[in-house]
Parts: structure tokens; C-alpha cells; sequence
């Protein structure tokens, strides 16, 4: 929720980014509410009713959600075989295991960048963690692949973040010298000024 909460308010409506969270979400609703209905009885109620106030039927008469299969069987016959044959074409190739241990890397890097900046932010060098520029070296080469396949500066929500090489784990910190944008509040080299648009933001904006 805290890494998206950019793209839900500032990405374009269209944006594909912003559609699949907005499906991300949808799904999660779906399934919580169910979940919570046998045990917070009236609070799933008001929240089912609130969410959709013409609907003619209860929280309590849903049926529990069908979910995309998202792990294969792994008793007998070759398994990446049946995950072809039985998973979600969106999932296929991205297995259980591989984006567990992909998203516990990325996971850990963010935590370690996180942990980084609040020495910072306590002593005032740096208000947000966006004013941050971070380089971050990582030894393992299958963890630094995992934070290479995606976007560490809006996973660690940070100005930059450089996923470099080196023999020893380390982390630098710095405060950004560029611009903040008046939209996004991103610290980014597009933005000339404080409080002037990014690239994004401008064409979001101006359509």
C-alpha cells in the first residue's frame, strides 16, 4: 500500500500500472471482507453495503472467492508441467518459490535502505525518505539480479536508489539536490524548480 500509493494517486487513469493496483485492490476487498464476515459480523456488513449500496443480497450469502491458481501440484509428474496446464496464464513461469525468494530479497534490500535514512530523518539532514539518494551494493548476484528486475527508488521510495557492485555489502546515503515535484513530491533531475512538474506528472496533467 505505502510503495503504490504513488502510482494510485498520480499515474494516469489509463496507466497499466495503476489499473493492475486498482485490480490488486479489488481482489484483496473481494476476499478480506468475505473473511471477515463470520467474525466481524455487522463492520463486513456496512462495508459490503457502503461499497456497493444496491446490492440485493448480504455479505453473509457470498460465496468465498475463486482466486487464479497461483501454486502447482507437487505429488507426482513433472510440476512445471502441471503448472503449465493448471495455472493462470499470467502466472505461468513465476512459480510459488521463485517470487517468494525474488520478493524476500527485494523485501530485505528495502528494509536495509529504510533502516539506512532514519539515522537521517532524526537528525533532521533529510525530511523524507524521497529526499534520499541511496546506493546500495549487494555481493549475492541472484539478490542483486531480484533488485536489478525492478524499480528499488519506488520500492524503497526514495529520490534514486543504484544497485552496484562490490565485493562487501555497503550503503550510502546522501540528501538529493534536485527538485521536488509539486504533484508527486519525487525529487527528480526533470524538475527545474521547487514545485514545478515531472515528466510524468506534466503529461498526466496537461493529458
Amino acid at each position: 500500500f505505502d510503495i503504490r500509493k504513488d502510482s494510485l494517486y498520480c499515474d494516469a487513469a489509463n496507466d497499466p500500472k495503476r489499473m493492475a493496483y486498482r485490480t490488486v485492490l479489488d481482489i484483496l476487498f473481494h476476499a478480506l471482507v468475505r473473511y471477515a464476515a463470520p467474525v466481524l459480523v455487522f463492520t463486513a456488513e456496512e462495508i459490503w453495503q457502503t461499497r456497493f449500496p444496491d446490492a440485493s443480497e448480504s455479505v453473509h450469502f457470498l460465496e468465498w472467492p475463486v482466486l487464479p491458481l497461483t501454486r502447482h501440484p507437487r505429488e507426482g509428474g513433472d510440476p512445471l508441467a502441471a503448472q503449465s496446464e493448471e495455472m493462470d496464464s499470467r502466472l505461468r513461469g513465476n512459480d510459488e518459490f521463485t517470487v517468494k525468494t525474488k520478493w524476500r530479497d527485494i523485501r530485505t534490500a528495502r528494509a536495509l535502505v529504510t533502516e539506512a535514512i532514519e539515522p537521517y530523518r532524526r537528525d533532521k539532514t533529510i525530511g523524507s525518505s524521497l529526499q534520499a539518494e541511496v546506493v546500495l551494493t549487494v555481493r549475492d548476484e541472484t539478490a542483486r539480479n531480484h533488485c536489478l528486475s525492478v524499480d528499488m527508488a519506488e520500492i524503497s521510495i526514495t529520490s534514486s536508489c543504484v544497485i552496484a557492485t562490490a565485493d562487501d555489502d555497503a550503503l550510502v546515503v546522501k540528501p538529493t539536490n534536485h527538485q521536488k515535484c509539486g504533484r508527486c513530491w519525487r525529487h527528480l533531475p526533470e524538475v527545474v524548480e521547487d514545485g514545478s512538474l515531472c515528466n510524468r506528472c506534466d503529461g498526466v496533467v496537461n493529458g
